[in-house]
């Protein structure tokens, strides 16, 4: 019996995964967390075989997770959901380890296919995404997914709650640090990045899949 967490933010998602996956009589789901940080958390406790891992996470992205999930815990299987079929976030996905990369608007059978062949030691991505995959291959550009190396994972974070609408002093309450380091954080984000307004920071993440929508 293999198990598997399933992630995603919205409730309604989770309990259909759950019926999905243990209709099946050699899967199970050991758990569900409906933010990055619970992801941890839960991968950590419970020592899944793999997770279904919505891409769009509150606290933490997914593909912030994706990467700590893949620093600690090298042989859990990570599937991605995903609404986004762009270059940024596919080349990041697969730079950082993800086994799998399903879109959210395909079948429902498309997340067994996936969980089935990384369980099984491959891989697994819409045809959309492998479409892509295969043509930046043909034809390389800048790797887009440079952007995600080029910031430390404290300015991610500090990136991702900036996102989300939070204040410094929000911002520095939830990751338990003082409101001069975020502020210290955000101005070398905007540094690195080469931009001067909080707006401009934003947009360009938005565009590099450094966040997602």
């Amino acid at each position: 019996m293999h198990s598997v967490l399933v992630a995603d933010d919205h409730g309604i998602v989770r309990e259909g995964l759950r019926r999905l996956i243990e209709a099946e009589e050699d899967l199970s789901v050991c758990g569900e967390a409906s933010d990055g940080r619970e992801v941890l958390e839960m991968v950590e406790r419970l020592k899944p075989d793999c997770v279904v891992l919505d891409i769009t996470m509150p606290k933490l992205g997914g593909l912030e997770t994706l990467e700590r999930i893949r620093r600690k815990h090298q042989r859990t299987r990570v599937v991605l959901l995903s609404a986004h079929s762009d270059p940024p976030f596919i080349q990041s996905a697969v730079s950082l380890g993800a086994d799998g990369y399903v879109l959210k608007h395909g079948r429902a059978s498309e997340v067994l296919a996936a969980v089935r062949a990384v369980l099984s030691g491959g891989n697994y991505f819409s045809p959309p995404v492998a479409k892509e995959i295969v043509e930046q291959l043909r034809d390389p550009k800048k790797d887009a997914s440079e952007p995600f190396r080029l910031l430390s994972s404290r300015e991610r974070e500090v990136l991702h709650h900036i996102a989300e609408g939070l204040s410094a002093k929000e911002v520095a309450s939830e990751l338990d640090i003082s409101t001069k380091t975020v502020e210290a954080h955000r101005t070398s984000l905007m540094r690195k990045v080469g931009v001067r307004k909080a707006t401009e920071l934003v947009r360009y993440a938005l565009k590099h899949g450094l966040i997602e929508p």
